[in-house]
Order: structure tokens, then C-alpha cells, then sequence
């Protein structure tokens, strides 16, 4: 599936089985797992924990090994609509060292358009990951004059040719990303290390407001997350923390 909105772990993107990774996950013979593997957090049921006229949060609990990864997690997820601002908290502790690496995967399309082609989008990164040749994410890579720099505002006339499914390394600032149209504008803050940004370039399976089922590049998913370059280890006596920011401005005309 798509992934659309929702809640993506224990290990966001593509998850290898080496000597290191199988000391954290029982694979069960499969060569990686994608997303969190067959028992993944975006196919599980959370429980309401806190609802009021501004948030709502949501909590999960998975004992250790049932979806394959050691030590049991709690996991709290956190939305809040504040001036303009919709807010995004990933929390959870452990009991034992485990692999941790959440995202929330919402596609936009400010315009509800049947394209990106009103789009803009600005990236503070001169930075993505690479891939080798067995497709993991293995190295640093210069974005510069590539489709893939995106340190001006550029236009998303989005094919075959320039389509993302890129991982872009994030500097220490909050501010990571806008995207806008002529009458929105929509910034991205974070304290995750990296950002992927995603133009739907697989058919959706379903109908949209703006689409039609089996389309492409209909919206662009921007998700905050660790590094799929490390190995994502949350310690048992440590605290996961992090949150991403979308703020909403109406453009003057």
C-alpha cells in the first residue's frame, strides 16, 4: 500500500537482514523488512489515550518479538492542531535495546489539483542518500544541479524522469522543507536527522479526492525520520523523542 497518513515503524523504509540487524529482528527468512515488516505499526490498532478540542494521542503497546523485533515497546503518538500548525510526536521507551525508526507518511496537495504541477518546493539539503548496488542506502551523495536539488524553489512537473523517492540529510536547524501553491504555503519543521520526500509514483489503490484510482504523481509524501543510512538503536534506558511540524499560511494576494 500507499501508507497514506499513517503511522510507519518499528524501522521506516528498508530494513536488511546482516550479522548486526538479526542480533535485533527475527526475519523469519526474509531478505529485509520494509516498513516494519508483516506485523508493522501502520496495520496495528492504537488505543486513544488523551482527546481534547486540540489533540489527540495515541498509544501502542507491542510485546517483544511479536512483530519480529526484540524488547517490548511502548509508543505514543501525539497530534495537535495549534495556529495553523498540525504537530506530529513520535514517543516510546523499551526494555531492552531495540531498532526504533518512526515516520508519519501524509501525502499533500495543496490545491486538491489532479497534478503537482502548481507546486513549489524548497529544501535546506544540498545532501541525499545513495544507493549501492544492492539498493540499501549506504552513502552521502552531492544533490547539487541534480533533479534532486531543490536549494531554490523548483517547480514539481513531475515524470518519469524526475520523479523522488529520495532521502535528504537534514542540518541541525528546524526548518527542513516548504512546499506552496499561489495560495498556500506549508513549512516543515523537525528534530528527526533526515527527510524523505516521495511524489507518488506508484498507481494509488484507491480513490482520492483529487484522483483517480491507478494515477501517479497525484501528491508528494514528505516524511520526517531518522537515517535509513544508520542502525537505529533505541537503548533500554532511553527515551525516543521526536516531533514534526507542518505550519500552514494562507498566501496574500
Amino acid at each position: 500500500t500507499l501508507s497514506y497518513g499513517r503511522t510507519i515503524g518499528r524501522t521506516a523504509g528498508k530494513l536488511y537482514e546482516n550479522d548486526l540487524t538479526k542480533q535485533y529482528v527475527d526475519f523469519k527468512g526474509e531478505p529485509h523488512y520494509m516498513h516494519g515488516g508483516p506485523s508493522k505499526f501502520s496495520l496495528k490498532k492504537f488505543s486513544v489515550k488523551k482527546h481534547t478540542k486540540d489533540t489527540i494521542a495515541f498509544e501502542l503497546e507491542v510485546p517483544s518479538y511479536s512483530d519480529g523485533y526484540v524488547g517490548k515497546l511502548n509508543v505514543l503518538v501525539t497530534y495537535r492542531l495549534f495556529q495553523g500548525n498540525l504537530i506530529v510526536w513520535h514517543q516510546a521507551k523499551t526494555d531492552q535495546d531495540t531498532l526504533l525508526n518512526m515516520t508519519f507518511h501524509p501525502y499533500f496537495n495543496l490545491d486538491q489539483s489532479n497534478s503537482l504541477d502548481t507546486h513549489q518546493f524548497y529544501l535546506v539539503s544540498e545532501t541525499y542518500l545513495a544507493q549501492d548496488t544492492m539498493g540499501r542506502f549506504a552513502y552521502e551523495a552531492d544533490a547539487t544541479s541534480t533533479h534532486r536539488d531543490f536549494t531554490s524553489f523548483k517547480s514539481l512537473k513531475i515524470d518519469k524522469s524526475n520523479a523522488l523517492d529520495d532521502i535528504f540529510v537534514l542540518p541541525k536547524d528546524r526548518y527542513s522543507a516548504t512546499l506552496k501553491t499561489n495560495d498556500i504555503e506549508m513549512n516543515v519543521f523537525t528534530n528527526y536527522h533526515t527527510l524523505v520526500a516521495y511524489t507518488q509514483n506508484k498507481p494509488t489503490n484507491t480513490d482520492l479526492s483529487n484522483a483517480d484510482k491507478g494515477e501517479i504523481f497525484k501528491g508528494i509524501a514528505i516524511e520526517c525520520q531518522k537515517s535509513q543510512k544508520e542502525l537505529n538503536i533505541l537503548k533500554h534506558d532511553r527515551v525516543y523523542d521526536h516531533y514534526i511540524m507542518y505550519n500552514f499560511k494562507k498566501i496574500a494576494q
